[in-house]
């Protein structure tokens, strides 16, 4: 074989490993994108579940609050107010006397 033959079978040789190199290459990214994409449609998921228990603990926290408030009024409601050294007349006061020694 003349030397032309023997470097067109080495270029082709070179160049049927890199159209391989490259092709494998192209499969490999075209994988990390289907990772990138199935990763990025995970963490939607897993957004919107965080949302969906946000509003759960803001509607709990709003019911809490206003349990607590109205069971509040309701104790101010029920509380039967103490006015100490009045000058009601309606009311007797009741004063503790102590025995003198």
């Amino acid at each position: 074989m003349s030397d032309l033959t023997n470097k067109d079978a080495e270029q082709d040789t070179k160049i049927a490993v890199i159209d391989s190199t490259l092709d494998n290459s192209i499969r490999r990214i075209e994988m990390v994108h289907k990772r990138v994409d199935d990763t990025n449609e995970e963490l939607e998921k897993l957004q919107e579940r965080v949302r969906k228990l946000e509003r759960w603990v803001w509607s709990a926290g709003a019911v809490i609050t206003a349990l607590i408030t109205i069971v509040g009024i309701a104790d101010a409601l029920n509380a039967k107010e103490m006015n100490h050294g009045s000058d009601d007349t309606a009311k007797q006061e009741v004063v503790l006397q102590l025995p003198s020694s």
